[in-house]
């Protein structure tokens, strides 16, 4: 009797420990996540397809809508302008050439919304200034990200690599290193942090940071290459991981946060060691994509709700997250 209740009250204080232990990591993440302010509005329009790209051009948003075609891997392309309330303003005319594109980007540039194919032949296409509809345009590397110092240039080639540039606007030098595929940069001080992901094969996810872009390799500014750079001189890489997907890369109180998801949720880490730590983790699933950066640090990106067949807005600022659901 007197050995059965040992193990009894055994049994009670390891089960003790083993809740006070996973208490304790729940606490963590709670008091961490205490930080993020997580808010929920609703777009006033009810339209087929999902909202793959949108970029904010004009005080409106300008949105690519797709459905999927018959007797095609290609989908139905359709532009619907709208403001901040979602509520419908206009149609935009999307030519056929654009409705074959597989991969592409809206660009905003000098004034000038671009689509602009994002791999491989890179035609663009440039909105009219009075008409609503897309006319092709003279090829050209459009700006990836710009400050006072750098315009910066991304390119991507799938599974042959990628590229990013820095042309220093005083001294017109350009800069390169592999980096593929870019879809986000951000900076602290004086540092560059570039956020990969390419999708392709298996996939893949990677942060580089460059501390000083006069120190990598010497660039020609080739565009014309269907390879990446092959050049690692002068980046550090952060994280290098198949394990999950990364959206996006974003900068609060001068620290760098991560967006990432994976088969069981959606996730805020940041990178220690070259792993990435969980800091919160959203109670529903959704997969998310960067479109622009915004005035002030913000971005603003697209995203699907795992628990629905709607697609939405979702800007950041800072910490703080609004997400913008279709009825």
């Amino acid at each position: 009797m007197r050995q059965i209740l040992i193990i009894f009250f055994s049994v009670l204080t390891l089960c003790s420990c083993q809740q006070k232990t996973a208490d304790k990591k729940q606490n963590e993440i709670i008091e961490n996540s205490n930080d993020f302010e997580i808010t929920f509005d609703t777009l006033n329009m009810s339209i087929d397809g999902y909202l793959r790209k949108a970029v904010l051009f004009r005080d409106n948003f300008y949105g690519v809508f797709e459905t999927d075609r018959k007797n095609t891997t290609q989908s139905f392309k359709k532009m619907i302008v709208f403001d901040t309330k979602g509520n419908f303003i206009e149609d935009v005319f999307i030519p056929e050439e654009i409705q074959d594109m597989p991969h592409y980007d809206l660009v905003v540039e000098n004034d000038s919304l671009y689509i602009k194919e994002s791999q491989f032949e890179k035609y663009n296409f440039v909105l009219g200034a009075y008409v609503a509809d897309f006319k092709k345009t003279k090829t050209k590397e459009l700006i990836f990200y710009e400050d006072e110092f750098y315009d910066i240039y991304a390119t991507c080639n799938g599974e042959w690599g990628g590229t990013i540039y820095f042309k220093d606007r005083k001294t017109k030098e350009s800069y390169e290193a592999s980096s593929t595929c870019p879809i986000v940069i951000n900076k602290i001080d004086n540092e560059y942090f570039v956020t990969n992901f390419m999708g392709h094969m298996m996939g893949f996810a990677s942060v580089l940071k460059i501390a000083d872009p006069t120190k990598l390799e010497k660039s020609d500014f080739n565009f014309e290459r269907h390879e990446g750079s092959r050049h690692d001189k002068g980046i550090e890489v952060l994280l290098d991981t198949l394990d999950f997907y990364i959206p996006t890369s974003f900068v609060a109180d001068k620290q760098l946060f991560h967006l990432y998801s994976d088969d069981n949720g959606t996730y805020i880490g940041k990178i220690e060691n070259k792993k990435m730590k969980q800091i919160y983790k959203f109670d529903f699933i959704f997969y998310a994509h960067f479109n622009q950066h915004l005035d002030n640090g913000k971005q603003l990106l697209t995203c699907n709700f795992k628990d629905s067949e709607k697609s939405g807005l979702l800007i950041i600022d800072g910490k703080k997250f609004k997400f913008y659901r279709q009825k």
